[in-house]
């Protein structure tokens, strides 16, 4: 499952994602009428505070899963275990 997430690295035991997510955080694609990025990190944040999120497990795959469109493949696209933080990002 690991490899899926590349290339961020993940330690073998993960902690669980809560099921909704995708209706609390807003897809960030980086176009010009989506949202902006300080409001995409802005949501994740409260989202993190508001369900006590602090496995960085967790807030690694929620934050890479919330990104759609080029941010997405630029994401994708980074050399593998090259993200190790979300401060990487």
């Amino acid at each position: 499952m690991a490899a899926h997430f590349a290339p961020i690295v993940l330690p073998q035991n993960l902690d669980d994602i809560p099921t909704d997510y995708q209706s609390k955080i807003p897809l960030f694609d980086g176009t010009p009428h989506g949202v902006i990025a300080q409001e995409h990190v802005d949501r994740r944040t409260d989202f993190f505070d508001l369900h006590e999120i602090d496995a960085e497990n967790v807030t690694m795959r929620l934050f890479v899963q919330t990104f759609g469109g080029e941010v997405r493949k630029w994401v994708r696209a980074l050399p593998a275990t090259s993200v190790t933080t979300l401060a990487d990002l």
